[in-house]
């Protein structure tokens, strides 16, 4: 390996950060490790917004990035910054839950 395939990638530029997801996509942990340092923060704020406490947050964390590491392929096809990738992703997959919640609540009133 050179020492280009080794060092981390900064999200922040939209090529690397692509490369980043590339990577993901081709199961490399450390990417993916690279990728989630970048947007923890981000992402766990989302969550938090989203869902009404702490621990549903920490699921809805862990949904959000295996959908990440599952789906990196797709999502690096996608336009746009890696971080609005990730921060979209993070919006689309809390807010899929919460709506899937509201059905099943509203499901038992009836």
């Amino acid at each position: 390996m050179t020492d280009t395939e080794t060092e981390p990638h900064s999200p922040g530029n939209s090529f690397s950060g692509h490369l980043l997801l590339e990577r993901v996509a081709a199961g490399d942990a450390l990417a993916f490790s690279t990728l989630y340092d970048a947007f923890v923060a981000e992402t766990y704020a989302i969550c938090m917004y989203k869902c009404a406490k702490p621990s549903s947050a920490d699921k809805a964390m862990v949904r959000v990035w295996i959908f990440i590491w599952r789906h990196a392929a797709a999502l690096n096809e996608q336009a746009g910054s890696t971080k609005s990738i990730v921060l979209s992703t993070a919006w689309t997959v809390t807010f899929d839950r919460s709506r899937n919640l509201l059905q099943v609540g509203s499901r038992r009133v009836h």
